[in-house]
């Protein structure tokens, strides 16, 4: 009697675990396509939400910089150009902000609208008076301007670590935008 309790008992044990199997085996079917659907639906784009568009630039060392190199990290991208006084504006606090994120996990990239410049020769001086010292890339042809809809100028973009815009900026960028900058 007690063989036959034990064989029900182990055929019972039996298949709970192969229905718990099958429920767990279809259960990340279903996450594998809900997966594949946010993929499909997510975009390259200059808008939140969107995959932000790969370039590949010069920065002012002449060396080839692509927005990709960041992936891991967030990525404050900064459009700006010399003349645009907001731009002027904001400079300040942006060298401020790049002083703040010595320590985390957070790059500020700037984006010189060069085609739009009425001299390249102006923007290392112009980059020198603020004591910017953080990473410019130089749009020369106007494509990253065109690939991220750029209207106005500043516009800035925070990245996620993998590559997708979180919050875009339209115009300058406020002390209130800094602890969103931050991740606070």
């Amino acid at each position: 009697m007690q063989q036959r309790k034990n064989a029900i008992f182990s055929c019972l044990l039996f298949f709970l675990l192969f229905g718990v199997a099958y429920l767990y085996e279809g259960s990340n079917h279903i996450f594998r396509q809900v997966d594949e659907a946010v993929a499909a639906t997510s975009k390259v784009g200059a808008f939140e939400n969107d995959v932000a568009p790969n370039f590949e630039l010069l920065n002012l060392e002449g060396k080839k910089v692509s927005l990709d190199d960041f992936r891991g990290q967030k990525v404050i991208l900064n459009f700006f150009a010399t003349w645009c006084p907001p731009c002027q504006e904001e400079m300040p606090l942006l060298v401020n902000l790049d002083e703040q994120l010595k320590d985390k996990n957070i790059v500020l990239l700037g984006v010189n609208m060069t085609s739009q410049e009425r001299n390249a020769n102006d923007i290392r001086p112009f980059l020198s008076q603020y004591q910017a010292k953080y990473d410019v890339v130089f749009d020369v042809d106007g494509k990253a301007m065109k690939d991220y809809n750029i209207i106005g100028i500043p516009t800035t973009f925070l990245v996620n670590e993998k590559g997708m815009i979180e919050k875009r900026i339209n115009g300058i960028v406020t002390p209130n935008h800094i602890p969103l900058l931050l991740g606070k």
